[in-house]
């Protein structure tokens, strides 16, 4: 179970993250152990957007922390809502606008006692879907090889099998996984992992059974909804976001064309992101035609 804790301020999701300990890894996100659920925390956010995304792609659960209504409060809010991130705590005394958002659906309390015990309480949920993991780091090791540290979103993550890191189809041979610095035989959904594998060096991406379901492409036909915060043209490049990708490209009413193919499914909601924008960075959703 990973747990996604937003605030405006770094230093408060700090607090909030070191009732559990400290981080197990730590660079643009940061990752701590909450015995088994794992809390995930965008370090350099709101300087660069991507880490919010990032934590958000890994997400289920939401733990969002309010004490005053900024405009980073605003996209964070704008970016829970376009995901249908609908599962969380809010911590606030504040009498947010809500109506209309997920957070109608959050349990709300000003204690953040009770957001630590909610955390705790939570259990990630099993299923036999095809692997879907997320990488978020790729190094070498002398004598050990390439190492990589990613969570599992779907399915399991065996040693000894080949895989493809999408997008760029790169394949890679799982030699050994470890939990908790520990040599398993398989890691399952809601694990963070380590692996030791055979393959290229890779930044963040997908990983995948060689037979997926996954498309990949430049061009995605299907819907885009602005979020009705965003008020500024879309007359320039633009970036999408999915699952730890990030890509340059256009968007229209049907259709994103991108400088670099993607991995997604049918149906899924990528967003639109408009990074050196000062008022909103969120554009909006696009959903790819099923």
């Amino acid at each position: 179970m990973f747990v996604s804790v937003l605030s405006d301020k770094i230093e408060v999701r700090e607090q909030f993250c070191k009732l559990f300990g400290s981080p197990t890894s730590s660079e643009d996100i940061s990752f701590y152990n909450a015995n088994g659920r794992f809390i995930v925390e965008p370090t350099l956010f709101p300087a660069k957007v991507q880490p919010l995304l990032h934590s958000l792609s890994v997400a289920d659960f939401i733990v969002l922390i309010v004490d005053q209504l900024t405009p980073h409060i605003g996209e964070i809010i704008v970016a829970l809502d376009l995901l249908h991130k609908d599962k969380g705590i809010l911590v606030s005394s504040l009498n947010l606008p809500m109506a209309g958002t997920v957070l109608e659906k959050y349990q709300k309390t000003n204690d953040i006692n009770v957001a630590k015990a909610k955390v705790l309480e939570l259990k990630a949920e099993q299923n036999e879907e095809e692997l879907f993991a997320l990488i978020d780091k790729s190094h070498s090791v002398p004598e050990i090889g390439h190492v990589a540290l990613g969570v599992v979103k779907a399915g399991k993550l065996k040693k000894q099998e080949a895989f493809f890191l999408l997008p760029d189809k790169k394949e890679v041979t799982v030699r050994s996984v470890k939990l908790n610095d520990k040599d398993v035989d398989e890691a399952v959904v809601g694990d963070r992992f380590g692996i030791v594998y055979k393959g290229d060096l890779f930044e963040r991406g997908i990983l995948a059974p060689l037979r997926n379901s996954l498309e990949i492409s430049t061009s995605i036909n299907g819907r885009f909804l602005k979020s009705p915060f965003f008020k500024d043209d879309l007359n320039h490049k633009i970036h999408v976001y999915h699952n730890y990708q990030f890509v340059e490209g256009n968007v229209s009413d049907n259709e994103l064309r991108l400088d670099k193919a993607i991995a997604y499914r049918k149906g899924d909601r990528i967003l639109v992101v408009d990074p050196s924008n000062q008022k909103l960075r969120i554009v909006g959703a696009f959903t790819s035609a099923w």
